[in-house]
């Protein structure tokens, strides 16, 4: 019989697969110097978070209990509205993008929303420390995946808008 967190790492494997492999076509197809710098982001942060299940699953599937298969990471995540906040002033604001970058940044938003839930009906399953603290790793991933779609979505629907939010300056300069 399967175990359940090696078949829900699978999953996620596939999950991650599928996302870097929409990111790099996104980086290929993105008409916009910004959109292209964020999904390449979003491709190398994939790539990771995938080598990091990998990691785990192959753990698992040796034999190994959880707490040998998955090393816990101290480290703070990186704040992804900062990120956008910092990428975002080395190109020019422009006119609202192209649908198909928005469309592009929607479909993301979309998976990413999918993975999230999917993470987050484990993680209420999962009854190992490790396990849970994995998944609770996953969500945070997810969500700052989110985030930075979401803030990249908002600045090519309306760049003056995304300025004025999240920048807190005026049109100006000012």
């Amino acid at each position: 019989m399967p175990d359940p967190s090696q078949d829900m790492l699978c999953t996620a494997l596939e999950l991650a697969d599928k996302a870097v492999g929409f990111y790099a076509k996104a980086v290929a197809d993105c008409p916009e110097a910004l959109g292209r710098e964020v999904f390449e982001r979003l491709v190398a942060d994939k790539k990771k978070q995938r080598a990091r299940i990998e990691e785990v699953y192959q753990g698992l599937m040796a034999g190994k209990k959880w707490e040998a298969a998955c090393v816990l990471h101290e480290d703070q995540p990186e704040d992804m509205r900062r990120v956008f906040s910092i990428l975002a002033p080395g190109f020019p604001p422009g006119k609202a993008a192209c649908m198909t970058v928005v469309g592009a940044l929607s479909a993301a938003i979309d998976a990413e929303l999918r993975a999230l839930a999917f993470f987050r009906e484990h993680a209420a399953g999962a009854t190992d420390p490790v396990e849970k603290a994995f998944l609770a790793e996953m969500i945070r991933d997810q969500r700052g995946f989110h985030v930075l779609l979401s803030d990249t979505r908002y600045y090519f629907e309306d760049p003056q808008g995304w300025l004025l939010e999240k920048e807190r300056a005026g049109l100006d300069g000012a």
